[in-house]
């Protein structure tokens, strides 16, 4: 008996010495959500992946990397949802780490799209990779557009700002950053992801279309993020139909609507730095829906600015 007491005490020493020399884990939880889109047995599934820091869900789409804490990617209830591990990176270092990556209106759903993210994502946080199965369908479309096709009913378009993506350069480019040391935002740059403008439910209106033009202009209420083509689809309150649009043929309801190339006066801002901006000129060149600012080239420089501190510029006859 007295040998069973020796042993136990030892195996809790031992057990006691682990504890200490283990590394403490991650303040943040991550987890994979994914959704199974349809498949083709047995070749393989199509899936929609995204990665959940703390529960806040992050996910790659036409408008960039997008933020939400309602897995709205998945209509709210993902086909499996998963623990990979913790991380002392918030989501909001994920969000500056790879924004330059994955820029507004670069979505391809085979070249690259959310698992391509998610791919990324995952190498930041825990450096991990994405389980090659959840990409399996999309690396065998790319040799068989045929099948995609058929599979997509002809609503995939290749993107052709997609053509020279590689996973592994941004991969490359992460590795670079070095494991561990934090991460910020350029300047000027918000504290934490703002939240999208899209989401279920919301009222938007149609502009800047060019094969539709008829459309512009129209009120619509989304119903739906649509992850084969990488588009929101809206039922128009005028007639009722359902169309699906890019994110930047999109505004929320009740904002002011500028156009890109549009030629715009800065005026209105009231903090230190923005009152120096007040009276400039510059043009507009995008639209972000994280917290639904206009990008505006002032200077050389682009801003993100509220369409409340736009004017258009007047033009001297």
């Amino acid at each position: 008996m007295g040998n069973a007491m020796d042993c136990a005490q030892k195996r809790t020493s031992t057990e006691k010495s682990d504890l200490e020399t283990k590394p403490p884990p991650g303040k943040y939880l991550v987890e994979i959500a994914a959704s199974v889109l349809f498949g083709l047995p047995p070749l393989a599934s199509a899936y929609h992946t995204s990665i959940l820091v703390d529960g806040e869900e992050y996910f790659f789409s036409d408008s960039g990397i997008c933020y939400d804490d309602k897995l709205i990617s998945h209509q709210g209830t993902p086909s499996e949802k998963f623990e990979v591990g913790r991380t002392d990176y918030s989501g909001t270092e994920l969000w500056w780490a790879l924004q330059g990556h994955f820029r507004p209106g670069t979505y391809d759903l085979l070249r690259k799209n959310c698992n391509s993210f998610s791919d990324a994502a995952l190498f930041f946080l825990l450096r991990k990779r994405l389980d090659k199965k959840y990409s399996a369908l999309e690396r065998l479309g790319l040799t068989s557009p045929d099948m995609v096709a058929r599979v997509t009913n002809n609503m995939y378009v290749p993107n052709p700002v997609t053509e020279s993506f590689n996973i592994e350069d941004v991969i490359e480019a992460v590795t670079k950053m070095g494991t561990g040391k934090r991460v910020t935002g350029p300047p000027g740059s918000p504290d934490r992801p703002r939240r999208m403008t899209l989401s279920i439910g919301a009222k938007v209106m149609i502009v800047e279309l060019k094969g539709a033009a008829q459309l512009n202009g129209e009120a619509a209420t989304i119903v739906r993020y649509n992850v084969l083509n990488g588009r929101w689809e809206a039922t128009l309150e005028r007639t009722g139909e359902k169309k699906a649009f890019r994110a930047e043929n999109l505004r929320p309801v009740g904002e002011v609507i500028f156009n890109t190339g549009d030629e715009v006066r800065i005026d209105g801002l009231t903090s230190a730095a923005g009152q120096a901006m007040n009276g400039m000129e510059g043009k507009i060149i995008g639209y972000l829906h994280d917290g639904a600012r206009y990008e505006v080239l002032v200077n050389g420089e682009t801003k993100a600015l509220k369409s409340d501190n736009l004017r258009m510029r007047e033009v001297s006859l």
